[in-house]
Formats: C-alpha cells, structure tokens, sequence
C-alpha cells in the first residue's frame, strides 16, 4: 500500500471511532466560551485587585495561555486512542497489517497524522481563545494581529500538544490501550507536574512541565527556558516513539 493509501487508511481508522470527532470539536468549542467567561468576568477589575485568583498582573503575552489546561486533557486523549483504538474489539492493527505488512511506514505515518491533527486543533483551539481573551479583557492589544511574542506562545503550545499527543501515542501503541496513557500523562496534565516542579527542581524537566515553559510565565512556576523546555519535551517524544516503533515492528499484531 502506497503513503497516500496508509494515510487515507489511518484518516479513516480515525473517523470510525465516534469519540475522536468528539473529543476534536469539545477542544474547540469549549475552550472558546471558557476564553470568554475568564477574560470577561475580570475585565472590569484592576489587574492588583486582590479578589482576583493572583493580584500579580499577568503579562499580556502569556494572557489566555491558562486555557491550554482543558484542551490538554482532551489531546491526551486524542493520542491515547489513536493508538488504542488499533487493538480494540474490532483489532483493526491486523488489518492494517494485512493490507500493508511493512510495519515502519504503518507506524511512521499514523504518527505524522496523529500529529498534523494536532497542530491544527491545538493552533485553532488556543488562536481563537488568545484572541477571545485580549477582545473582551479590553486591553492594548489588538486581538485579531497579536504581538510577536504572543504568536511565540502560540506556536510553543501548539508544539507542546503535538508533542504530548505523540507520546500519549508511543505509550498506547506499547501497551496496546488506551489507558495506560491516560494513567501516566492526565496527572502531569492537570497540574501534579507544576506542583512537583515547585517543590523539587528534577520535575521541571518531567514532559508535560518542560512543554509548559514554552509557552508560560516564568514568574508563574518552576521552569526551565522555553527553548530548554522544547528540547526536553522533544527528547522524551523522540525516545518514546523509538521504542514504541522498534516493539511495533517485532512483535505480533
């Protein structure tokens, strides 16, 4: 089977389990409202005003970028099940893999797939809620054109969530489930890692914590540069879709 025919195989694979479609539009859709409601319950409150969850002003080019926690669970998610999904009732691997025997390239691209959904959810999701949250907090900027910076922050979630739904992938595909995924990364996601990383140095450099600092406040929490933060995040991917690939191409389906 040829690239063309594996991707539009796996684009398929994905359109059949009803919850990616699901979990794809809540991403979206109710991050925006939840934008809206956050920037404009507080729009009328000076930024010092000590009613507020921080009387610390957050700087206007990580503002909005607190909404990257929901759509973090549902990407979390998103890859657990597009690897998951292969081995459920159905065991849709072993037809995959009676049409197309050559393992690596089945791998490859259900990975690069997996990504480029990502991408675009992520780039849609937090780009609407960036600009929700600047057009009703009424500040300086304008919220259809952004600042340099802002658009930094955007493109370091957006990698962020690629990452991590590549290893919600790697980690599904070794333990054939979905679930094992949700266990090891839906705590790190919700918050445990920030915690740790305040309390011990060694947990900024945890997956989901390193992605966090491209495209968070530095006063914010324990974390390391945003280029750091990018390499170590990229560094836990690449090792663990390595291993997954290697398992994949040698054992049965």
């Amino acid at each position: 089977m040829s690239v063309r025919g594996l991707a539009a195989s796996e684009l398929t694979k994905a359109r059949t389990l009803r919850a990616m479609p699901i979990l794809v539009a809540v991403a979206v859709l109710a991050t925006w409202p939840m934008a809206w409601t956050n920037a404009a319950s507080g729009a009328d409150i000076p930024a010092d005003d000590p009613r507020l969850f921080s009387s610390v002003p957050i700087p206007t080019e990580y503002q909005g970028f607190e909404m990257a926690g929901f759509g973090y669970v549902l990407i979390v998610a998103l890859g657990a099940l597009w690897a998951g999904g292969e081995y459920g009732a159905g065991r849709q691997i072993r037809s995959t893999l009676l049409a197309s025997p050559r393992r690596v390239p089945v791998f490859v691209v259900s990975a690069a797939l997996l990504a480029v959904v990502t991408a675009v959810v992520a780039s849609l999701t937090m780009w609407g809620a960036i600009v929700i949250t600047h057009a009703s907090s009424g500040g300086d900027v304008d919220s259809w054109r952004l600042t340099p910076a802002i658009w930094a922050h955007l493109g370091g979630v957006t990698l962020a969530w690629v990452l991590t739904a590549l290893m919600a992938f790697a980690i599904g595909s070794l333990a054939r489930t979905a679930i094992l995924p949700l266990i090891l990364l839906l705590p790190l996601v919700v918050g445990i890692g920030d915690l740790l990383a305040g309390a011990w140095a060694g947990a900024r450099f945890l997956p989901v914590t390193a992605g966090a600092a491209m495209y968070s406040d530095p006063a914010a929490g324990a974390y390391l540069p945003p280029v750091v933060g990018g390499l170590v995040q990229a560094a836990w991917a690449v090792v663990l879709l390595g291993v997954a690939l290697v398992v994949f191409a040698r054992r049965d389906a």
